[in-house]
Formats: C-alpha cells, structure tokens, sequence
C-alpha cells in the first residue's frame, strides 16, 4: 500500500495516467460488487445455502440501504484520512468481507447468518469508497475531460461487468453444484482486489486550497433549498416503488417459474447489458425531449414492464418464450434506469446550492439510497411475512404472490408519478439555480 502523505503536482501525463487507473479500478471493483451483491449469482447463491425468499433478496439491499444512512459519515472520514487513504482501508476490508462470503458455507448450519452478516460489513465499508471516489476524481479530472471520463467509465464497468456475468452464465450449467458458485464468487472476489492495486497507483494530487466543511451549516443550508429537499422526497418514493423489480424478477425465475440457473444468469447479464445503450443515449435522449418528458416516461416505462411482468404466467407461454419476452422487459427496464439515473444526478447538480454541493448531493443521495434499499428490504419482509397470498385468481388465470408484487410496484411507480409536482425540471417553482438547458 502506498504512502499518501505526500503530494505531487498534477501534470498532464500524471492526470491522463491517474484516468487511465481509476477507470481500471472501477472496471475491476464493480465486476466484484455486482457478481457478489446485485446479480442473479449472489441469490442462487444465498438460496442454495437455504436462505428463504426474505433472505435472498435481502443480500441484493444492503449496499444501497447502507450508502444512504452512512454516506454523510463516511464523508467526513474522507475529509479527516484523505480519499485515496480511505479507500484503500474500506475496499481491504471489503476484500476479506467477500472472502468471508465466498467460505460461508463452511459454517454449517450458520451459513446465511455468515452470508448475511459479511454483506451488511461490506455494505458499510463500500459506502466510504462512494463517499471519497468523486471528491478524488476532483483531484486530477478537468472540467473539459469530465463528461468524456464518465461516459467512458460508465461504459467499461458495466461492459466488463455484463461480460463476466454471461460467460458464468454459459458456464456453470442449468444446475450447478454449490462449489461451482463458490469459485465464481472467489473469482470475483480477486477481480475486485484490483480497485485496491489501481487506485494505489494513483497519487495524491496538490489542490489549490484545501476545503474545510462546517458539515452542520452545509446540512442545515441543504435542508433550507426548499427545491431539493422536495426533489429528494420524490426519489425516495421512486426509487422504493422501482428499485426491486431486477432482483425480485430473479426470485421469479427461479422459484416459479423455474428457470434453470445458468438460464437465470445470462438474463441477469443481459438485464445489465441494458445499462450500456442507456448510458449511452441519455444525453441525446436528455437534450432531445428535455428532462420533464424524460422523467414522465421513465415513470410509464417502469410501470408498464412490472404490468407486463405481472401478465407473465407459468402457462401463458412456452418457457423458451418467457424467459425471451422477461429478458427483453428487464433489458428495457435497465436501459431505462441508467437513464433515470443520469436524468436524476442531473437533476440533482441543478438544484444544490452553490458552494454547498458536496453535503447537498450527499443529502440528496441519502433519500436515493436509502428509497433504493428499502425497496428491496421491503420487499424481502413482505415475502418473509407470508401475508401475500401464494396463489389468487381472476376466472381461470392464476396469479402468485411474485406477480403481486409487481402489481404493487407498477401502481406505486404511479402513485410516485403524481409527486412530479414538486420536481422542478417538471413544474419550476420559485428560483433556484440551474446550471443546464433543456
């Protein structure tokens, strides 16, 4: 581990090197963190150890639950150790947390309880590499290469990330032995050791002036920007409407409708592939029809593929075809969410007040989080409660207790529709700063 107590001048050749390794390193942590938290594997997985509905989905909540009730504390450890320090103390520790992951089965009867509690530590340790990555890209990324950076490394972790999970897929076979997920984890595993050895490559840059927070009077001052406090009440609602269906479509596959597995993860790579041409088109999509019509049709987007979702039955269609017609919906469901989410940090960067910007995206980033994470944790508890009915019907079609939840979810994406009012790229109210045409 290198020392940062030092620091050097940013050069040209220094800044395009520094870019160079923290695209590496993001291209190697996120293929870890989504093979080992937000992909179909880290279910099978859970399920495999005898982890109930409830449990399974819970592993897939704990980053995002976690990042929005720890992002602000992490942020001022950042400040007090500096961000490359940091990072490196949390992705080691997250590093012997997935180990942990990948050995629990060796712990017998306690094995979820393992699997559980090394994601939750996880959880928290990643939230302090999110707090430090953009104060530290800050460092080194000009305003002029800034858009061209992240559209860049947007595009790598989740190439990367897709690739790794299909080529699993093709791989392990319809019903792999627990074994076989457990060297898929460990590879992972060693892939996101990789964020440890870039990011130690990257030195730590000479700013201009070193910024002191008074964090109290930035929350108090983002709290008071009336505009963002309401933009962040309805992302919260969104995303807790929208945030479980990738992960709960998973549990469908395989509880009911059971898809074999290797079937299950090559939908769950293409459900990521999704991301890609949505990441890609979002500015032109963004700049075409504007943010207001942006966010009115991510709203049908998202409530029409949990109504198609919900239409999809055991005997509706040939297996063949179902799982085609529910990759095709995750897939847009996906592009549509990397939209979503770049249409919302957009939103976002409008709205905070100048010179407060680092607490007011960490407000606003406790309500998307923490709306995010709930989804899920939601969710698994209803599942967990066993107060959905297993199976209901309209005449002679037959309906489980996954579909209803997709039905909730799409009527709730509506329901989060009408809190557009308080948005003010869809309805401005008073004045505030913005910072980007429509």
């Amino acid at each position: 581990m290198l020392n940062f107590s030092k620091t050097v001048e940013l050069t040209s050749e220094r800044a395009k090197a520094a870019e160079r390794d923290s695209i590496l390193s993001v291209c190697a942590g996120a293929t870890g963190d989504i093979t080992l938290v937000d992909s179909a594997i880290i279910i099978l997985y859970a399920t495999m150890l005898g982890a109930n509905d409830m449990f399974s989905l819970i592993t897939t909540s704990l980053i995002p639950l976690f990042n929005g009730i720890t992002i602000i504390p992490m942020a001022l450890l950042a400040a007090k150790f500096g961000n490359q320090n940091l990072i490196l103390r949390v992705c080691s520790l997250t590093f012997c947390a997935y180990l942990m992951v990948v050995a629990a089965p060796f712990f017998g009867t306690a094995a979820v309880a393992v699997l559980i509690l090394f994601l939750m530590m996880s959880a928290v340790f990643q939230t302090g590499y999110i707090a430090s990555w953009f104060p530290m890209l800050d460092t080194f990324l000009s305003q002029e290469r800034r858009n061209a950076y992240l559209s860049k490394m947007r595009f790598w972790w989740q190439l990367s990330s897709a690739v790794f999970i299909f080529v699993v897929g093709l791989c392990i076979g319809k019903n792999p032995p627990l074994w076989h997920l457990q060297v898929v984890l460990l590879i992972a595993t060693l892939i996101f050791s990789g964020r440890i050895f870039f990011i130690a490559r990257i030195p730590v840059f000479k700013t201009e002036k070193k910024e002191t927070y008074q964090v109290k009077k930035g929350l108090l001052l983002a709290i008071s920007n009336k505009p963002l406090a309401g933009y962040s009440v309805y992302l919260f609602v969104l995303n807790l409407a929208a945030y479980g269906t990738i992960p709960l479509a998973t549990l469908y596959l395989k509880k009911y409708l059971h898809a074999p597995d290797n079937i299950i993860v090559i939908i769950s790579s293409i459900t990521l592939g999704g991301m890609l041409p949505g990441s890609i088109c979002a500015g032109k999509i963004i700049e075409r029809f504007g943010l207001k019509n942006t966010f009115l049709s991510i709203h049908f987007i998202y409530a029409l593929t949990n109504i198609l979702i919900f239409c999809i039955g055991r005997n509706t269609m040939s297996p063949n075809f179902t799982y085609a017609v529910l990759s095709a919906l995750l897939l847009i469901y996906s592009f549509t969410f990397a939209i979503a989410n770049i249409a919302s940090t957009s939103e976002m960067m409008a709205l905070a007040t100048p010179g407060n910007k680092i607490m007011a995206m960490a407000f606003c980033g406790t309500f998307y989080y923490g709306g995010s994470g709930l989804s899920r944790l939601v969710t698994s508890l209803v599942l967990g409660s066993g107060m959905l009915a297993t199976e209901w019907h309209i005449g002679s079609v037959s309906f489980c207790h996954y579909q209803t939840i997709f039905l909730i979810y799409s009527v709730a994406i509506v329901f989060a529709a009408a809190l557009l009012v308080i948005v003010p790229a869809v309805f401005p109210k008073g004045e505030y700063s913005y910072y980007y045409n429509n």
